[in-house]
This record gives structure tokens, sequence and C-alpha cells, in this order.
């Protein structure tokens, strides 16, 4: 079995903002020699998501509208934000940035990965699909990892048996056809 692991260090412009990682994809597939297997792009940040989409401007404008009338940034109450009742998770934030949003968003989501199989060498993305890195929060130094594996050999191509040449034999010689009355 083959594996490859890379990180690819990114850095995104603002919250929604749609990084597409396709090239590197298909990069890190050639590069591992794997002929049949997986490609597994994930994201080790609680507030991104990894996504499999339509490069196309109007999908990713209504992507970004339907996050916000579902998740809105502002107004809502997030108890996330709310510092005089939140007791976990702050060890390694200043918390200068609500962001309870992005975690709702992240949630609702549900996409840290995507795994894409690799066939004959080929990465199986459709004919319009993209592979995206998504920001939920803010402009920051992101990771994402892209991880490939699987069989590094290609089987020979089994070769059609050439067709046979059926001579007949004395013995097998077609008979005369019938005479008719």
């Amino acid at each position: 079995m083959k594996h490859l692991f890379e990180n690819h260090d990114l850095s995104t412009s603002s919250c929604g903002d749609l990084i597409e990682v396709t090239d590197d994809v298909l990069q890190a597939v050639e590069r591992s020699g794997v002929e049949n297997g997986m490609a597994v792009v994930y994201s080790p940040h609680t507030t991104c998501a990894v996504l499999i989409n339509e490069r196309e401007s109007g999908f990713m404008k209504d992507f970004q509208d339907m996050l916000d009338s579902l998740v809105p940034a502002e107004g809502p109450y997030y108890r996330h934000d709310d510092m005089s009742i939140r007791t976990e998770g702050l060890e390694d934030d200043p918390h200068e940035f609500p962001n309870g949003h992005s975690h709702c968003r992240a949630a609702l989501l549900g996409s840290a990965s995507q795994a894409i199989p690799i066939v004959d060498g080929k990465l199986l993305l459709g004919r319009y699909q993209s592979v995206f890195f998504c920001e939920l929060d803010r402009a920051k130094p992101r990771k994402v990892f892209i991880q490939v594996m699987g069989d590094g050999w290609r089987r020979p191509a089994l070769a059609a048996p050439a067709p046979r040449q059926l001579r007949p034999t004395a013995a097998h010689r077609p008979k005369s056809p019938p005479a008719w009355k």
C-alpha cells in the first residue's frame, strides 16, 4: 500500500471565503503513485469545512447568503460568545472576536473532510465538481491536510484472447446439406 500525507498552508481573507484546493489534491494524487484508493481532504479547524461543489460564482454567493440567513453572524444570542457564562475551551484563545456563529455553521455543514475515490490513477470527481476549503470564521492562517492512500501498482490489462480460427478437420467437416425432394 502506498501513502502520501501533505500539509498545505492557506490564508483566508474573510468569513465565507471558498478557496479551491482541487489542483492541490490532483497534484498530490499524481505524486503519490496511487492507482486505486482514496484521497482524503481534511480541515483540522473547528470553524472550517471542506466542500465538494461547482465552481460557479452564483453558487458561491448563494451559499454565503444561505449561511448568513440560517446562522447570522450578528443578531442572535450565542452562548459560546458570552464570556460571563462560558467555562470551557478558554485556554488558547483570547476571545477578542465572537465566533459562535462560526461554530454553529461548521456543525450544520458537518464536513470537516471529504473522501474522493481514485481509480486507475485518476481522482473521480464529477465533471463540475471542485474541492473547496471553506472559512466559516474570519481571516486567518489555516491548514488543509491531504492524505492519499491505496494500491500503488496497476494490474496489467488482461489481453483478450486472440480469436481462434476454426478450421474443420476432415472428420469434422460439415456434411453436404441433405438433398431436398
